[in-house]
């Protein structure tokens, strides 16, 4: 009895907007889906919406001890990664690089977010948009984006592509034939003054 009861306190939430709230209300859909029987249109949807809440659950918890580095929480990334397994799941067929591009997105969004509400939602300060730490932040995760796709690109040029890439022959210092007929230019102008003396 006294597990139970540890249990129940160890679970029980503190104010109504704490992880451990969110974790229940996320249990008790995953649990109507999985008695929706009837419908799987229901039943997937309330697993989905079970998920999202299940998320933010994460999201609110890695926003604290033990899960700070510093100053930096590591809830933005941790959350941005189990939205884009969410999204994965529902594009992976059609699009299955999709997630993989749009987590340093979604990151940032949420970094915004939570500057806003460590804010109070004042409108009067500076906006995260404006300052120069979030811009930083900010544009690092757009380059993140950028290189992602960049190297989702190339490995598909590649597979299509294969003889770019250089082989042991290529790589040989003799493998280099120099076109005789388009010298260097500096060739041109010794000749040319060889000539004319």
């Amino acid at each position: 009895m006294k597990k139970i009861v540890n249990f129940l306190n160890a679970i029980k939430p503190n104010h109504p907007l704490d992880w451990r709230t969110f974790l229940l209300i996320s249990i008790a859909i995953w649990i109507a889906s999985v008695l929706a029987v009837n419908n799987d249109y229901v039943r997937n949807d309330l697993a989905l919406l079970s998920l999202l809440i299940l998320a933010i659950a994460i999201g609110i918890r890695t926003s604290e001890p033990p899960f700070i580095i510093g100053e930096i929480a590591l809830s933005p990334w941790i959350t941005a990664g189990l939205l884009c397994l969410i999204i994965h799941q529902k594009t992976g067929i059609n699009r299955p690089d999709f997630a993989i591009k749009v987590w340093p997105i979604i990151a940032a969004c949420l970094i915004f977010i939570l500057e806003f509400i460590r804010d109070k939602f004042k409108i009067q300060s500076s906006p995260p948009l404006v300052r120069m730490g979030f811009l930083i932040v900010f544009l690092i995760h757009i380059n993140l984006y950028c290189w992602i796709e960049f190297s989702l690109r190339a490995e598909k040029w590649l597979q299509t592509v294969p003889n770019i890439l250089p082989t042991p022959e290529t790589l040989q210092p003799n493998s280099v034939k120099m076109n005789p007929v388009f010298p260097f230019y500096s060739f041109l102008e010794r000749n040319q003054k060889s000539r004319n003396c």
